[in-house]
């Protein structure tokens, strides 16, 4: 049987237990899904969306065929590359072998934003808690030997399907620690440099710079350092999680992932003019402008986020943001992963001034804070340095910074 059909519910404001909202069907075989709400659903005073974009409530939503069959938002809150990895080596099946039904289903409660995926409305809450900190040697242990091939008790697998969250594809997982939830990275099988500590200076001066991060910290397990950022999609609430909704911009503009050319800042920009504040938008402007001073090729659209609360998007704090290694003496000219200005996705300061009035923001406003992220980025070795990042990976990480970054 190709086609399934998943209940699917949604956490709404105030509350820690979900409720159903409606049928996703999803045929694995043709790659389409379709969705419809559940009429004791609509019928409540304080129904949502489960996809403010794609699925608006009082419109007939109509069926997805992009990103293997997955409205947006629904694709959001599925397991990321590294979540697909544990479960596929949990299930033992190579991870394209695997539906995206079954992924769906695989995921639990740490999965991102306020939706969850049962096989029927009887389904209960899931039972599975995030980890504590202290089991975090265990875990990482467990994910080395996923990287390696290497044969992992089954009780950790449980433990470490909790990295079906935003991230990417880096081991991590998320564990319950002091009062919050926090996302751990661990450093991958074959780094050359102390990537956990280099994302927590880049996330730092990121937020020297003006752009709103999550909470971050360093923290050392054995003799391996771990990158934590607080969850910002999760508030406790007595023993549970109060959740917000969370869309990708690869889902507010509703593209699909294999379709890199539609890729584009100032249309993101576009679209957030019709639901955010002018605030949101300069800052994606600031982000962009960051993310080439530090040379962040993986800028890619579900590396940025925005939280839903109610009726209400706005732009979420900053994520993933790590410099691309550079080798000295090669050309200095790259490009990002969306497109910038007139000039494509050329990474310069002047392709990236050529549209900005697309961001709410005027040529003489957007060449300022140009200058002002140019002046406290130009320091960032000593920023570096002073987070813990090694003479030796400063020098290293150097052709990544030092080019001409003049208009």
């Amino acid at each position: 049987m190709t086609e399934r059909a998943i209940t699917v519910f949604i956490y709404l404001p105030g509350e820690t237990v979900a409720v159903p909202a409606g049928i996703f069907t999803h045929s694995s075989e043709s790659g389409i899904g379709s969705f419809a709400y559940g009429r004791r659903y609509i019928e409540r005073k304080n129904a949502l969306p489960v996809d403010p974009v794609a699925l608006s409530l009082g419109v007939l939503p109509q069926p997805v065929a992009t990103n293997g069959g997955l409205y947006g938002a629904f694709r959001d809150a599925a397991p990321d590359y590294w979540g697909r990895l544990v479960i596929s080596v949990d299930m033992g099946a190579p991870p394209e072998a695997i539906s995206e039904a079954d992924y769906l289903l695989a995921a639990n409660a740490t999965r991102a934003g306020n939706l969850d995926f049962r096989m029927s409305p009887q389904d209960p809450e899931p039972g599975l808690k995030p980890p504590h900190f202290s089991s975090l040697p265990n875990i990482m242990d467990a994910a080395e030997k996923i990287e390696s091939g290497g044969k992992v008790e089954q009780h950790l697998f449980q433990l470490l399907r909790q990295g079906s969250s935003m991230g990417g594809a880096r081991p991590k997982c998320t564990v319950e620690w002091e009062d919050g939830l926090w996302i751990a990275k661990f450093p991958a099988k074959g780094d050359s440099l102390n990537i956990p500590r280099i994302e927590y200076a880049t996330m730092t001066l990121a937020g020297r710079c003006g752009i709103r991060i999550p909470e971050v910290r360093v923290v050392s397990v054995g003799d391996k350092d771990v990158f934590l950022i607080r969850r910002f999609d999760r508030k406790k609430s007595g023993d549970a999680w109060l959740r917000h909704g969370f869309l990708s911009a690869l889902s507010l503009m509703q593209w699909d992932e294999r379709d890199r050319v539609r890729w584009d800042y100032p249309a993101i920009a576009d679209t957030m003019r019709r639901h955010m504040t002018a605030e949101d938008i300069r800052e994606l402007f600031r982000r962009m402008i960051f993310n080439i001073l530090v040379r962040n090729t993986d800028d890619h659209p579900r590396n940025h986020g925005f939280l839903t609360d109610g009726g209400k998007i706005s732009l979420s704090p900053a994520y993933d943001i790590v410099p691309a290694p550079a080798r000295a003496g090669v050309g200095t000219d790259f490009h990002l992963a969306m497109s910038v200005g007139d000039q494509g996705r050329q990474a310069t300061l002047k392709n990236a001034l050529t549209r900005a009035a697309r961001f709410c923001i005027s040529n003489e406003e957007a060449s300022d804070m140009v200058e002002q992220l140019q002046t406290i980025v130009c320091n960032w070795r000593e920023h570096f340095e002073a987070h813990g990042v090694s003479i030796r990976e400063s020098d290293m990480l150097t052709p990544s910074f030092d080019r001409p970054k003049s208009l």
